[in-house]
């Protein structure tokens, strides 16, 4: 049954008009509380400074590749109707432009070119909304041109909603990653 016809056939009837007014308004915010809204974010890689990592520095070059594969809309929390998606894709263009920030102001020379490389991709990403905080959790999986592959996780909580979450997460995530010992090194040489 659609909505125009239930709000007609259940609202209105002809000599109730005060009636058929409160049930129209009831009967719209059962219908906008039981259809739920759904939001798309892709979070900002300008929101948060990187937190502390070893320092280093290089003047060696690589290329930040981008190996998510999928651009779906992916659901990544739901909270009282409402749905949050994201498309792991864009999200891990973040978790590069973060890195590349990061890399740039520790003299490293990120091209398009080079023969050393860093792949990355975010593999899932989770909203938990509790009482007072939103949790997000994201995975970030890196692997550079000698073979060697990791996984990351990037947790972050925020009172602010879950798109601050998620954009904490993802710079957590990169974060984790700038103190592998193995990518720090391999970044290094």
């Amino acid at each position: 049954m659609r909505a125009e016809s239930f709000i007609n056939s259940y609202c209105c009837a002809p000599n109730l008009m005060g009636l058929c007014l409160k049930r129209c308004i009831l009967a719209f915010l059962v219908l906008f509380i039981l259809g739920g809204c759904s939001h798309q974010y892709t979070p900002n890689a300008s929101t948060f400074a990187l937190e502390s990592i070893p320092e280093f520095s290089t003047a060696k070059s690589i290329t930040l590749r981008n190996t998510q594969s999928s651009t779906n809309e992916v659901l990544f929390g739901a909270n009282m109707g409402h749905k949050f998606y994201g498309n792991y894709q864009e999200w891990t263009n973040t978790a590069i432009e973060i890195t590349r920030r990061e890399l740039i102001e520790r003299g490293m020379d990120v091209t398009s070119d080079s023969q050393k490389s860093l792949n990355l991709s975010i593999e899932s990403a989770k909203g938990t909304f509790g009482t007072w905080v939103v949790l997000c959790e994201i995975t970030l999986k890196a692997e550079t041109s000698e073979g060697y592959i990791k996984t990351y996780l990037g947790e972050n909580r925020s009172p602010e909603g879950l798109f601050r979450a998620a954009d904490g997460a993802i710079m957590r995530a990169v974060a984790e990653m700038l103190r592998d010992n193995e990518i720090v090194e391999y970044l290094k040489k």
